[in-house]
Order: structure tokens, then C-alpha cells, then sequence
């Protein structure tokens, strides 16, 4: 008992919660606990695992006992390939620690009716001079240092403190890249907060004519393009999960995306949107509350693309920019392949994962808008085995880990919203 009674003197300075921080942190990402105190925490973490058969449910009622009830709060969740069941929200836990990745579909039963895909007439490429003039402003060097910052936090899970400073360190380097923008460029961002400490951020590239195009020509809504921010350690969420490549690297590439076109002064003809959604790895809860907003609100959707690990090639395989081609809308899917031969210098293919599997474009399929999803090769083929470990790092040794791949992502994500989204003279 004395042993117990020592350790929870400790777990509170340890194991704060994110409601501690919610004073904004220095920008500086080095402002964090030390790296003493998080060894010893990790030391602690894994201990207790031990301790107890390995078992996180355990585990966290013992780190996070205030908290423990919301362990059996019941969860319908759907595990990719198979039927929605009841569950809990510990069971997420042990989903995780068996690699198992689910939609937590609890508070958004009614938004999930799938749909086949739109008969959408995709517009025939026609501003190769206008993408290619923003696709020689994008930076590896940028990227690189970006990802640096992002997967310098211990781990950026959802409901810790980590995936909290993570976020706002996200928000202010876009406000930075706001702030540099040409006069006439009309931006705006926001958090978007959520149920759970980690919020979602939303950057909008405004029409040049305002909220509402006079244009009739123009029949498409927004265009999205998204990628998630937050990261997982699936052996014990607060242990570290750089999270270099899922998905970091989906994050630093549409960051670099959007910073060319700022740069480039981008003025689109309707609403372009770039999404860093929370919680993805918590069962794409930080997406499916942005599209049940959306779909309450009435706001239209033309065409998303989710972008989700970028920068993983093995050795001695074929760089591919790939394009999932099960789940997704398939018209779109097959336009943006098209369009991504064009500005991409990289092979280009797709690939097929398991029924019901997938990334945040998921929350906006089964909601019936047009949702694609692009990945760094075929997950059958060249998956990267350290994702959700503390190995998915970006030294990677024989150079599996490629910002060269990485940039044709952010080439595919400028041609995207520039053809789709139209740009004013």
C-alpha cells in the first residue's frame, strides 16, 4: 500500500489533465515537461503494464482514477471489416492495443447512410499554369522542419495534454503563414472545439466574390482537403507516439499545400477549406462532428480529399502516390488520379483496403458527399510496420522515410483545389 500511496502523490503532477493547460503554453515547443520527468513517466506507464497482464483499462483506472467511470461508458463501434457493435469506451483501449482501428459511431448514428458515388461531371483540367506556378513554391526544407516541431510532443493523443499544445503549436504556425499573405488574399481560421480536449483546426480560403459566386458556371460548394493532426501510441495512449508519418506527414503536407498558395495569392472562385482533424485515432471523432456541423448547417461539400501518411517508401520499393479505391467515390477518385498524372511526377495507382476501412474522408462518404482518399503506397504492400509505436519516427534508417514523396502529395492537394476550386484573374 505505501507503494500505491507513493505513486498517486506522484500521478498528479505526472498525469495532469488537459483542462490544466488550457492557458495558452509558450509557442516554443520545447516548453514542455522534461524529458527526465517524461522517462519517468513512461518508466511508470510500463510498470504498470506489466503489473497487470498488460491490459490499458487497468492500467488508466489506476493513472486516471477521477476518470475511471468514463472507461465503462457504453460505445457503438464499428471495427473496419465488421458490424457495428456495443461496447465501451475501454474497449477502445484494448482495440488499439491489438492494432485494430474502428469508427466510434456512438453520437452520430443518423449521419452514417452510405451512399454510392455522385454523378458528378468533374471539370476537364485547365489551370496547368496556375498549379504549376504554386508547386515550385512548395519546400521540403519547410516540411521537414514542420514535422520536426509536430513530432517533438511526446504524443499528440486527443484527450492529453500533448495532443492540446500540439494543436495550438498547429494554429499559430498557420496564423504565421496568414499573417504573410498578399493584401488581397481572404483567409480566415478557426478551432474547431469538440466533446474532447483536442481541438480540430479549419483554414478557409474565402471567395474572391465574396461568400456566394455570381458566377452561374460554377456548380461546385467548398472543396476540402484534410489530413489528421492527432497521433497514437496503440500499446498505452500516453506513451510516446512521435507520429512522423500517420500522420504527420499528412499533416505537414497539406500545411505546406496551403502555405504555397497563400504565397501564391490564391483567389478561388468558391470556398476552399484545408482540415486538421482531432481524434482521428479516438474513431474519426473530431471528422464526424465537422460533417454533422456541416450537414446541420446545410453547408455543401463538392468534393473532399482526405490525405493520411505521405512519406513511407521501403527500401528498394517504387515511390507510388496511390489512391484507396474501396469506400471512396469512385468518379472522383478516378478524376483525381488523372489530375495527379498531370502535376505529379510520381507513378500514380490505387489500391484497395478491406470493406470499411479508411481515414477521416470516411465521416464525409457515408454521409453522402464526394470523399476520396490518397496514401503514400498499397497498405498490403508497403505498409509502414511502426506506425502507432514510438518508432514512427522521420529517421528512418536505409531512407524509408521520403519528403521527396511527401512533396508530390502537396502537388496532387494544390492541383486539387485550384482545379476545382477555380482561381480569378
Amino acid at each position: 500500500m505505501r507503494t500505491q500511496t507513493a505513486l498517486y502523490a506522484l500521478l498528479p503532477v505526472l498525469f495532469a489533465s488537459a483542462a490544466v493547460f488550457d492557458k495558452p503554453p509558450p509557442q516554443d515547443v520545447l516548453g514542455r515537461p522534461t524529458i527526465d520527468t517524461l522517462s519517468d513517466r513512461d518508466a511508470i506507464i510500463e510498470s504498470l503494464l506489466a503489473t497487470h497482464g498488460g491490459d490499458p483499462v487497468q492500467v488508466m483506472r489506476l493513472l486516471d482514477p477521477e476518470n475511471a467511470l468514463e472507461l465503462d461508458e457504453p460505445r457503438l463501434l464499428q471495427v473496419f471489416g465488421a458490424e457495428a457493435v456495443w461496447m465501451t469506451e475501454g474497449d477502445k483501449l484494448r482495440l488499439r492495443q491489438q492494432g485494430l482501428g474502428f469508427i466510434d459511431l456512438t453520437d452520430h448514428q443518423d449521419l452514417h447512410v452510405c451512399h454510392g458515388s455522385a454523378e458528378s461531371t468533374w471539370p476537364k483540367l485547365q489551370y496547368q499554369e496556375k498549379v504549376t506556378s504554386v508547386t515550385k513554391l512548395l519546400s521540403k526544407d519547410e516540411m521537414k522542419k514542420n514535422l520536426g516541431n509536430l513530432t517533438s510532443f511526446h504524443n499528440r493523443y486527443y484527450r492529453s495534454e500533448f495532443g492540446v499544445k500540439s494543436s495550438r503549436w498547429l494554429y499559430n504556425q498557420i496564423l504565421d503563414i496568414i499573417s504573410a499573405a498578399p493584401p488581397g488574399v481572404r483567409l480566415s481560421v478557426e478551432t474547431f472545439t469538440h466533446t474532447f480536449p483536442q481541438p480540430s483546426v479549419i483554414a478557409r480560403f474565402e471567395p474572391f466574390f465574396g461568400r456566394s459566386s455570381p458566377n452561374p458556371t460554377i456548380a461546385l460548394p467548398r472543396i476540402i482537403v484534410g489530413a489528421h493532426q492527432d497521433s497514437a501510441n496503440y500499446r498505452f495512449p500516453l506513451l510516446p507516439a512521435p507520429g512522423a508519418d500517420d500522420d504527420g506527414s499528412g499533416t505537414v503536407t497539406i500545411l505546406e499545400a496551403f502555405r504555397a498558395l497563400v504565397q501564391s495569392g490564391f483567389a478561388p472562385e468558391r470556398p476552399v477549406e484545408f482540415h486538421w482533424y482531432a481524434a482521428e485515432e479516438g474513431g474519426l471523432l473530431g471528422s464526424q462532428e465537422v460533417v454533422s456541423e456541416y450537414k446541420q448547417l446545410k453547408k455543401e461539400v463538392g468534393a473532399m480529399i482526405q490525405i493520411n501518411m505521405t512519406a513511407y517508401v521501403p527500401k528498394g520499393a517504387e515511390p507510388v502516390v496511390t489512391f484507396i479505391t474501396t469506400d471512396v467515390d469512385s468518379n472522383l477518385t478516378n478524376w483525381t488520379m488523372t489530375l495527379a498524372e498531370e502535376y505529379s511526377t510520381s507513378v500514380v495507382g490505387g489500391a484497395k483496403l478491406f470493406a470499411g476501412a479508411g481515414s477521416d474522408h470516411m465521416s464525409w462518404h457515408r454521409a453522402g458527399y464526394p470523399a476520396i482518399f490518397a496514401a503514400e503506397g498499397d497498405p498490403f504492400k508497403t505498409f509502414n510496420p511502426y506506425i502507432h509505436t514510438s518508432a514512427d519516427r522521420m529517421d528512418l534508417v536505409d531512407g524509408e522515410f521520403s519528403f521527396e514523396h511527401a512533396l508530390e502529395f502537396a502537388k496532387v492537394a494544390v492541383g486539387f483545389v485550384v482545379e476545382l476550386g477555380g482561381w480569378v484573374e
